[in-house]
């Protein structure tokens, strides 16, 4: 869950959340999609910059690929 009024910016909390989900590799195993921006702004009320925002913080540290018109999905190894 998203806390508004915690200091660390919205879209490092769900870049946190997002990270840890994939390298438990339980609910977005390698090669799976995460949420389109616009499902994920529907689950968590955050603004789809935000989102975007956090997905390209997963991308800078290897864990997603986003694909212009595809989505963006889990690498298939994630750095450890």
């Amino acid at each position: 869950m998203i806390e508004r009024k915690k200091a660390r910016f919205e879209f490092l909390q769900l870049a946190d959340q997002l990270r840890e989900r994939i390298l438990s590799g339980d609910e977005y195993p390698p090669g799976s999609q995460l949420p389109p921006v616009l499902v994920l702004q529907g689950m968590t009320g955050l603004h789809p910059r935000a989102i975007r925002r956090a997905y390209r913080v997963l991308a800078d540290e290897g864990l997603v690929q986003t694909t212009p018109g595809r989505g963006t999905f889990v690498v298939e190894r994630p750095p450890r």
